[in-house]
């Protein structure tokens, strides 16, 4: 199991720099810009590219390619001709970098593009700097290690190192994304969690009641009430719940964020404020358990060795609880996974509704600001619980049925 569990891991590994790929290139193909607009009125041409500047937006796409094979690039000068005079031997000793970007500026494009095909065609050449011949040694490795200076790799590399960045979005610009993460994913997990405690607690249980009781009254009951939670969504279930027991009625108080910082979840505060979100969410999730439960359960008693432990005179109760529901568990197991990787980086409607801080609320509003980064933070980390949790199925495969075996 555990070179299993290693290899799963290794291969999660190109699986996650994928997505990394395909995500950053989805959210590039939005139109519009996180520095584009600022409320109402649109944002200073100049002041953008200074945002752009500061935040790496200004680089190339994916490769930093030097020039253009048709006109030169206007960028040259400060893709190409600065990282060349840094590498300078007497630049470094003698002239300040503030000193040599003046001087590289005053340079037209089509001086610019000699200077550049002097630079890129030599190994060793000299260049002209305020009077003085500068000598610079090895520019072609200078301008190899330019073509990855781009806003994917620059991220990418970030990423490797567990930093996904600053963020750009208008109401977080500057902060960092990981400590933006690290504020609301607690209040995720801990949403996630109960809701999902709630779904187990009620669909599993009423899902075999359901099968055990078969086309009785509990049976149509309980395959009602499946269906009823399950066609409606969400996002309408739980404002008439926020209309009826909180608005009309008054039975639960209003929403209030700042409960979900609580250290204790036994504190009345909190459960008064987290019941209802916490059950609109788990409700929904024993929805799906509850009829997945039941089939799987009716298919189990169909088995031959069901038939032989009853034959054999044991209880029923032992029959069900102790034969056929560990068996039945199997299919139920595999949405283990992706619930538990969707529930714990945040409901959105939920969130949203509930004036929960948790990542699904941020990460709604990131995609309206085109906050880049905390968008692919959020992606990433929920790929990594998808995997783990897909990883934790197949754990519990092998506890479930001892005859499973991945070595």
């Amino acid at each position: 199991m555990t070179k299993y569990i290693l290899r799963r891991i290794v291969i999660a590994i190109p699986v996650l720099l994928a997505i990394i790929f395909f995500t950053f290139l989805l959210i590039r193909a939005v139109p519009g810009g996180p520095f584009d607009f600022s409320g109402s009125k649109s944002t200073p041409e100049s002041i953008r590219r200074a945002l752009e500047q500061r935040y790496g937006l200004d680089l190339p796409f994916l490769l930093n390619f030097p020039f253009d094979t048709i006109a030169p690039d206007h960028d040259i000068p400060r893709r190409v001709i600065y990282p060349a005079l840094a590498d300078c031997d007497e630049l470094r000793r003698g002239v300040p970098l503030e000193q040599a970007r003046p001087a590289t500026n005053v340079v037209d494009e089509y001086e610019g593009w000699q200077l550049f095909r002097i630079v890129t065609e030599r190994r060793e050449t000299t260049i002209t700097l305020g009077g003085r011949q500068v000598r610079c040694l090895q520019a072609s490795q200078v301008l190899y290690s330019d073509l990855f200076l781009s806003q994917f790799f620059g991220y990418l590399n970030n990423v490797l190192r567990f930093d996904f960045g600053l963020s750009v979005g208008r109401t977080t610009l500057g902060q960092p994304v990981n400590n933006l993460i690290a504020d609301r994913l607690p209040v995720s997990v801990r949403l996630g969690l109960l809701a999902v405690f709630i779904g187990f607690a009620v669909g599993v249980p009423l899902g075999v009641l359901a099968a055990l009781y078969r086309n009785s009254p509990i049976d149509y009951g309980v395959t009602f009430f499946a269906g009823t939670i399950a066609a409606i969504p969400t996002l309408v279930l739980g404002p008439i719940l926020i209309i009826v027991l909180i608005v009309q009625w008054k039975i639960l108080p209003p929403v209030d964020p700042r409960v979900w910082k609580l250290p204790n979840i036994l504190d009345w505060n909190f459960i008064s404020v987290a019941i209802l979100p916490v059950s609109v969410l788990g409700i929904g999730i024993s929805a799906g358990l509850a009829r997945l439960t039941r089939a799987s359960v009716l298919q189990v008693l169909r088995d031959d060795y069901i038939r032989t432990a009853r034959a054999k005179g044991l209880r029923e109760r032992t029959v069900i609880y102790i034969h056929a529901l560990k068996n039945a568990l199997i299919p139920v197991a595999t949405i283990v996974g992706p619930l538990l990787a969707g529930v714990l980086t945040g409901s959105l409607i939920i969130e949203r509704l509930f004036a929960i801080p948790g990542l699904g609320d941020v990460f709604v509003t990131s995609i309206a600001a085109r906050d880049y980064t905390m968008l692919l933070g959020v992606t990433i980390l929920y790929s990594v619980f998808l995997i783990l949790g897909n990883i934790l199925v197949d754990v519990i495969y092998t506890w479930l049925d001892p005859r499973i075996r991945f070595d």
